[in-house]
């Protein structure tokens, strides 16, 4: 049935835009809430890479490229002032 068969691959579709939007939003939003702190500790650049794998697996292959790879650069740590250190 040539009908369903279309209806399957609309809703594969659906499905892929779908995930790979959710997917672009996390990247997104994972670059404005570290980019604001001035790092991004290793577990969420972990957790972006797996997000931005799959978005690219998906597709996916516009600002969130440029936000990612600012991600993978931000520091692990939040950087030290001088009045933190005790000497």
């Amino acid at each position: 049935h040539e009908e369903d068969r279309r209806k399957e691959q609309e809703q594969e579709k659906a499905i892929n835009d779908g995930v790979q939007a959710l997917l672009r939003e996390s990247i997104v939003n994972n670059y404005n809430k570290y980019n604001s702190k001035g790092y991004c500790p290793i577990y969420a650049k972990e957790a972006v890479r797996r997000s931005f794998d799959a978005y690219t697996k998906l597709g996916g292959n516009d600002v969130a490229h440029g936000l990612y790879d600012k991600i993978i650069k931000m520091p692990e740590e939040p950087e030290k002032k001088e009045d933190d250190k005790h000497e």
